[in-house]
């Protein structure tokens, strides 16, 4: 008997079709007739397709995210996995917030895209599309995204060419699963969910982003008095310029207004390391907390996710230092 796949399309080069005179790329809604688009589907699983809105992901927010989750408790027990094209922008940021909302996920929840439409020639959307469901089949109940022959942890993935096929990478996360001739899982790299499951869908956009850069006045940022947190785009270990701009008095005084801070690096691979630098430890010492070894989108999302979850800073501060869905090695 087939397996049940729902296949969520929320819009995305994927689906798009381009437009004859401009050339410009917009949204259509051809997947309502996807069978008939990409007939071997129906050999792999039984797919149903819902569209909830169609954009592009440039669009999306928490509230879509919202949507999405609602869509997938509502037919948890009646599937066997999901499948969720969307635009590649956004798509590590959606993956990385419905892995917080989906807590113990009992079936495979599959990201993915393209990079042309499924109409061009030389499209990767037929494999990613094909793979995605015959993956979504299969025993890994996690959030995942699948791109280019490789299955990703969703909270552990960045968007990392525009150009290439190869678009995503999982810098600090092995691989979940790689296609080839054959399907190969890694079955150690899996989340096994712990407990019942269950949907958190609030979210709090509180949440102001400092991206540092050599130069930069610190002066121009000013979050109001509505952010509750600030997220620090440091550089590499985690270092911050002490004798420009006035950052370690601003981030003072942004504690001292119990606002959180955490501190990020714009390097992709490793884990920050603030202790390592002066200008780091003096932001540890004074209340300042690490991203660790988590992307920037995974950090993000789960501090918007946290902010909706709980209104006391110790809570948001506690649990952003634990691993919630795998998206954070823990220190021994």
């Amino acid at each position: 008997m087939k397996k049940k796949i729902l296949l969520i399309h929320t819009g995305g080069t994927i689906g798009m079709t381009r437009d004859s005179e401009s050339g410009v790329l917009r949204p259509d809604r051809f997947y309502a007739s996807l069978l008939q688009v990409i007939p071997e589907l129906s050999a792999i699983a039984d797919v149903q397709v819902e569209i909830p809105f169609v954009f592009d992901s440039a669009e999306l927010n928490f509230h879509h995210w919202q949507q999405l989750a609602a869509i997938i408790q509502s037919r948890i027990g009646a599937v066997d996995g999901v499948v969720i094209t969307h635009g590649t922008d956004t798509l590590a940021y959606t993956a990385s917030a419905l892995s917080y909302m989906l807590h113990n996920v009992p079936v495979p929840v599959i990201l993915t895209g393209a990079q042309r439409p499924l109409g061009e020639l030389r499209s990767d959307a037929r494999n990613n599309l094909v793979n995605a469901v015959e993956l979504a089949c299969a025993d890994i109940p996690e959030v995942c995204i699948f791109f280019d022959y490789k299955l990703m942890r969703g909270n552990r993935t960045s968007k990392n060419h525009i150009n290439f096929f190869d678009a995503f990478v999982s810098p600090n996360y092995p691989l979940l699963a790689e296609v080839g001739i054959n399907i190969e899982v890694y079955r150690a790299n899996l989340l096994r969910p712990g407990g019942h499951f269950h949907v958190f869908d609030r979210f709090s956009p509180a949440l102001a982003v400092l991206k540092l850069f050599p130069g930069c006045a610190a002066d121009y940022f000013q979050p109001g008095a509505e952010m509750r947190a600030v997220l620090i785009v440091a550089y590499g270990a985690g270092t911050v310029p002490m004798q420009t701009g006035n950052l370690l008095a601003r981030v003072e005084r942004w504690l001292a207004e119990g606002k959180l801070v955490v501190l990020d690096s714009e390097a992709h691979g490793g884990r920050i390391e603030p202790q390592l630098y002066e200008s780091g430890a003096r932001l540890l010492e004074m209340g300042v907390i690490s991203a660790g070894d988590m992307t920037f989108e995974a950090a993000a999302t789960k501090l918007m996710f946290l902010l909706g979850q709980y209104d006391r800073p110790e809570l948001i501060r506690g649990n952003f230092q634990k691993s919630l869905a795998g998206e954070l090695s823990e220190l021994p």
